[in-house]
């Protein structure tokens, strides 16, 4: 049986928002975004149950303990920890719902960084991997590391092994990241079950040159380089009809100025990224002016990829 801090009865941490896949690397690449996340709120209980007790945000999520990423996690953590307490969750969402930001790795990780927060001897980051990978799997029916590990971590990841676990942390470059959310829903299991098992081999090869090429560029803090290879040949093709216009938005933010954009996570949320803020403001500007051209609505954020993961908030 895990020992508690007798003196915690309360823990809120936050969890950042994500970008993965990063055009070049579907399911291996992440970064944690500055600005946006998910808060979680565990409060001890005397009868050992898992209870969600409210959560705030503009769309339906589910009450029921397995079927929640936050709950779920908790409710697994408790159980092969042999935690002996009950705790109420309250979750209070940031990041839009099936938006592509990996909201439900930050409601997962939130709640196990607060959960963690209660023993005595707590986990180290990469031992709570398994744990966050166990809500996306509630939340897609997979487990994909690419938005758990930069939520963790912060920084800009490349998941090289799931298991064992190997992240590496990359560098990061001085530059802006725009995110634009159309409104929209892509459901991420929806846009996982429409990619093709089988890609020609030719498209393959070329986008391993990208992804290595994007990688020298970031130790080499090369622009130009990153610039080349910052493309998807092989998903992003298959997700554009997710956004109507896409390739008209992708086209308004490059002659914008931007160095790159595609989808954020499985979408329909985009990333773009910019060589300085003023360029950003004026990307995002383009991007969102394409959107509503297509009478889509859309939310923002600009900023610069944050070097911090999930973290503890409050303790009473």
């Amino acid at each position: 049986m895990n020992l508690l801090r007798d003196s915690v009865h309360a823990v809120t941490a936050f969890a950042p928002a994500t970008c993965a896949n990063v055009a070049v690397g579907f399911d291996i690449l992440g970064f944690a975004i500055d600005g946006v996340g998910d808060c979680v709120t565990l409060t001890r209980r005397e009868d050992k149950q898992i209870v969600i007790d409210a959560i705030d945000s503009p769309a339906t999520l589910p009450l029921d303990v397995d079927k929640n990423t936050a709950s779920g996690v908790v409710k697994k953590f408790c159980q092969e920890l042999k935690i002996d307490t009950g705790f109420s969750i309250r979750i209070s969402k940031g990041i839009p719902l099936s938006s592509g930001m990996g909201g439900s790795a930050a409601s997962a990780v939130a709640a196990l960084i607060a959960c963690n927060a209660f023993l005595s001897v707590p986990l180290s980051a990469s031992e709570l991997v398994p744990y966050a990978l166990f809500g996306e799997e509630i939340a897609s029916g997979q487990q994909h590391a690419d938005n758990i590990v930069p939520c963790i971590f912060g920084g800009f990841t490349l998941v090289s092994s799931v298991e064992p676990l190997e992240v590496v942390q990359l560098p990061l470059m001085e530059f802006c990241c725009i995110l634009v959310h159309p409104h929209l829903l892509v459901p991420t299991k929806e846009a996982r079950k429409i990619l093709k098992e089988q890609l020609p081999l030719k498209d393959c090869i070329k986008q391993s040159a990208h992804l290595a090429a994007f990688i020298a560029a970031l130790y080499k803090n090369d622009i130009r380089l990153l610039k080349k290879n910052l493309t998807d040949l092989l998903i992003e093709p298959q997700r554009a009809h997710f956004v109507p216009g896409f390739y008209k938005i992708k086209d308004a933010a490059l002659k914008a100025g931007a160095l790159g954009m595609s989808f954020s996570g499985s979408g329909p949320s985009l990333f773009a990224f910019a060589k300085n803020e003023v360029e950003a403001v004026r990307i995002c500007a383009a991007m969102q002016e394409q959107l509503k051209a297509e009478n889509i609505d859309s939310d923002s954020w600009i900023s610069s990829i944050s070097q911090y993961g999930a973290r503890v908030q409050e303790i009473t």
